[in-house]
């Protein structure tokens, strides 16, 4: 029986073993089975609130107390816009050195950064991690959340009214400075300064005002313990201004050394300087002379001129005094302005059959200052013992002087123009030897383009110049200067048979029979309208010599200069086009006798014509084309009343 004991004591030990089990088990299925149903229920809960607010804030959200659960971000940033505007924000006030300030936030800049609180009133129960997310929307649903904006002050509106408060609280720095008394140096000690640190005041006053408004936060009552709904604005609720001490800085100035600066001042206005110009000029023989002229600059005038500014010496600020460059440019220009003087070509005669060469008028040397050199000459005079200051000036030569023609020595006839004025009236006559003589002597330089109207001036009677014919719009008139044209188209067949470049060459409105033939070989001048211009491609001086044969009615135009190879011909001239005067035209005049009939115009036939110019030197020949188009031009009489 023993035996039997002690084998049965395992079989025991497992049926009790067994039991446990089979106990645990049914436990297990008795708490799955009644649990189950309520965390299902509670899951699809969960995930029925989750899909409900896909689109809106959870449920227990406040943006500055006001509540935006169940809104969409648009509709929560249209109520907490609404109720919480900027112009509701507290005042602050602004104290420093015994003094205060009390401003509108709202004036100030200060806003609200309503969308941001928005977004993250939006992010709350949103991480994307579920079981985070789950327990922050049970958090939401039992405790609550508020959203407090962030505050910050726009610098434009801010800074407005707080640079108009440091105008009143702060004061500048000043160093020692040396300044001239008269024509003394004086010293003023140096002393600390104090300004209104804009930046700081402003991070300031946004810092007080958040640390009022309160940080972002779970509340601290479960929503169901907490009595009552929060009032709308309660957190914007503040009885007393904020206040903001005021931020400032103090400003040291730079140590400055002095003491060598008042020595240096008063060895520049010890003495005036003397300011020396050498104006040149050209002699009847062309040979150049100087004249000397002095200006005098005293000390009060130097002590105008000092500038006294700060720079580093051996690693510390020292006082250097300076000479201003822009007052004594100012002066430079005053001189530069009385001393100036334009050149003045020179007008030779040239003897053809003795070879001598002398100037009829002999020009004028041209000269300016040198504005630039001469200011830095001066106020280098200024800091040194040199107190006579030489000027340096710009010289203008004549385009051609006498001995840039006498290399040339004997001249050569380059070409000829010729016309003739027969018939021409007194009053013509004078003034084609009026203008004539203003070319007399002309010297054209090396590949300078030649103007007759440049150089003949202007065409006045105060200028000596006679009413005589002359074209005026559509007829022919009687004005100063009839004939000038003589002298242009002369001019104008010189530089032809020359051989230069036409530049410039108009004909005349109808055909003009002092100028033919041939017909096409005339050049009209007009002042301000049209000029004749050709130009001298070669690298010596031109010299121009006219004259006025009376005897035969001829006018000339030669050229002198350097031997040429240059030949020239000329082709045509070939006319088309031709068109009749027309009808004569009749213009009542009351003031002649009845039936009298003067004439105005003669009539003359309009036709196109085409000279060819042929150029031939060094081997190459070139060919011209000068087109002419001359108007149709009717007959003009004045005719008095008819006869009654």
């Amino acid at each position: 029986m023993r035996e039997d004991r002690a084998l049965g004591a395992p079989s025991v030990i497992a049926s009790l073993r067994a039991s446990w089990r089979v106990r645990l088990i049914r436990a297990f299925l008795v708490v799955w089975f009644t649990l189950a149903p309520v965390i299902s229920v509670l899951g699809l809960a969960l995930l029925a609130y989750g899909w409900a607010y896909a689109n809106r804030i959870f449920q227990g959200v406040t943006i500055l107390g006001v509540h935006v659960g169940g809104l969409s971000p648009d509709e929560a940033l249209q109520r907490v816009s609404s109720t919480r505007s900027g112009c509701s924000l507290p005042y602050v006030s602004l104290t420093g050195q015994d003094q205060e300030w009390t401003l509108s936030l709202c004036d100030l800049g200060g806003r609200l950064d309503m969308a941001g609180a928005v977004e993250q009133a939006w992010s709350l129960g949103r991480s994307g991690v579920f079981r985070r997310d789950w327990l922050a929307r049970l958090a939401l649903l039992w405790r609550g959340y508020d959203v407090v904006p962030t505050f910050a002050l726009e610098s434009g509106p801010a800074l407005v009214y707080l640079r108009h408060i440091a105008r009143s609280v702060g004061h500048p720095a000043r160093r020692a400075e040396l300044w001239v008394d008269g024509l003394q140096a004086r010293v003023d000690a140096s002393q600390e300064g104090r300004e209104l640190d804009l930046g700081r005041t402003m991070d300031a006053i946004e810092a007080e005002v958040q640390r009022a408004m309160g940080s972002s936060g779970w509340r601290e009552m479960s929503r169901i313990a907490r009595p009552g709904r929060v009032r709308a604005g309660a957190g914007l609720v503040l009885l007393e201004p904020i206040a903001v001490p005021l931020r400032f800085r103090t400003v040291v100035p730079p140590l400055t050394e002095v003491a060598g600066a008042e020595e240096q001042v008063r060895a520049i206005l010890q003495w005036p300087l003397s300011l020396v110009v050498d104006a040149p000029s050209l002699g009847d023989d062309g040979s150049v002379t100087t004249t000397t002229r002095h200006w005098m600059v005293d000390r009060a005038t130097l002590a105008s001129w000092l500038t006294l500014e700060q720079g580093r010496t051996g690693g510390s600020l020292a006082v250097r005094v300076e000479v201003s460059g822009d007052r004594v440019r100012e002066l430079m220009l005053r001189l530069d302005r009385e001393i100036a003087q334009p050149s003045r070509p020179a007008r030779y005669q040239y003897d053809a059959e003795t070879g001598e060469l002398w100037p009829l008028e002999p020009g004028q040397m041209g000269y300016a200052l040198d504005v630039q050199a001469a200011t830095l000459r001066v106020m280098e005079a200024c800091v040194s013992a040199q107190r006579e200051v030489p000027l340096p000036l710009t010289l203008m030569p004549p385009p051609v002087m006498r001995e840039d023609l006498a290399r040339l020595l004997p001249l050569s006839l380059i070409s000829e123009g010729e016309s003739s004025f027969q018939g021409s009236t007194p009053e013509r006559l004078r003034n084609i030897r009026l203008a004539a003589a203003r070319f007399h002597g002309v010297a054209v330089p090396p590949e300078a383009v030649f103007s007759f109207l440049e150089h003949l001036g202007p065409v006045t009677t105060a200028n000596g110049y006679s009413p005589s014919w002359i074209i005026l719009g559509d007829r022919t008139v009687l004005g100063p200067g009839g004939g000038v044209c003589q002298v242009s188209t002369t001019c104008f067949r010189a530089a032809f048979w020359g051989g230069y470049p036409l530049v410039e060459r108009w004909p005349h409105t109808y055909r003009v029979g002092w100028y033919e033939p041939p017909i096409g070989f005339d050049a009209a001048v007009f002042s301000g309208v049209t000029d004749f211009k050709f130009r001298n491609d070669t690298e010596t001086p031109l010299l121009i010599q006219t004259a006025v044969d009376e005897s035969r009615a001829r006018l000339y135009f030669r050229f002198y200069g350097s031997p040429r190879t240059r030949q020239v011909s000329m082709e045509g001239p070939v006319t088309a086009n031709p068109v009749k005067a027309g009808d004569p035209i009749l213009e009542p005049d009351a003031r002649l006798q009845p039936g009298a009939r003067v004439l105005v115009d003669q009539a003359h036939d309009g036709i196109d014509v085409t000279l060819y110019r042929v150029v031939e030197e060094d081997g190459q020949t070139v060919r011209e084309k000068i087109y002419s188009r001359y108007e149709p031009w009717p007959a003009r009489y004045r005719v008095g009343p008819a006869s009654r």
